[in-house]
């Protein structure tokens, strides 16, 4: 498959100082490194949107509660040493 891509303007000195180091023979070979590094980033991302969103629909619906970050600095201090070492 073939497909056009247009780079903007303010990115391409990006995709020519990539070509110029050597790294890659041409702009081509870039886009499927960039696809690479961009596709667990943008699943990551939905991800968290949804875990996002259902956080705000729980607090809408009075199910969320404060939480308690001394307790649970008590409870990792007592797992863990000072080398963040499990104990």
């Amino acid at each position: 498959m073939t497909v056009t891509v247009e780079i903007p303007f303010d990115m391409q000195p990006l995709v020519a100082a990539a070509v110029a180091n050597g790294r890659f023979a041409n702009e081509q070979e870039l886009v499927p490194d960039i696809l690479r590094v961009a596709v667990p980033v943008l699943g990551d991302y939905e991800r968290l949107r949804r875990d996002v969103e259902e956080s705000v629909a729980m607090a809408d619906r009075g199910e969320m509660r404060e939480a308690d970050f001394a307790a649970v600095r008590r409870q990792l201090c007592g797992e863990y040493d000072e080398s963040g070492r499990r104990k």
